[in-house]
């Protein structure tokens, strides 16, 4: 199984490549309710499956990964995003996407 490098919360961690958002956040024990956010170059991925592998969605392609909880206090300038704060309102309706991609706020497109 291959592995990468990514940093997930702050702290830079080796990850299998066909990982999911699930196995991360037990692995990391995080909260159920945390949704994982995915930063890729000037794309922000707000993955939905939790069971499908990061490696078939455009969050796989990350260097730097986010546990997000709706409420927390906002940590960065990207988790304050209103597109993040769409594309969560939008995963509570019906929804199948795997997952949202929006441009990265604060990167001049």
């Amino acid at each position: 199984m291959e592995t990468r490098w990514a940093t997930v919360d702050g702290v830079t961690l080796e990850l299998p490549d066909d990982s999911t958002a699930g196995e991360l956040r037990d692995a990391l024990y995080k909260p159920d309710d945390a949704v994982l956010i995915a930063v890729t170059g000037d794309l922000v991925s707000v993955v939905h499956d939790e069971d499908r592998p990061l490696s078939e969605l455009v969050a796989g392609c990350a260097d730097t990964y986010y546990f997000y909880r709706p409420g927390e206090p906002d940590r960065n300038e990207l988790l304050a995003a209103r597109e993040l704060e769409d594309a969560l309102e939008a995963e509570t309706g019906a929804r199948s996407d795997a997952e949202t991609t929006f441009q990265r706020p604060g990167i001049d497109h």
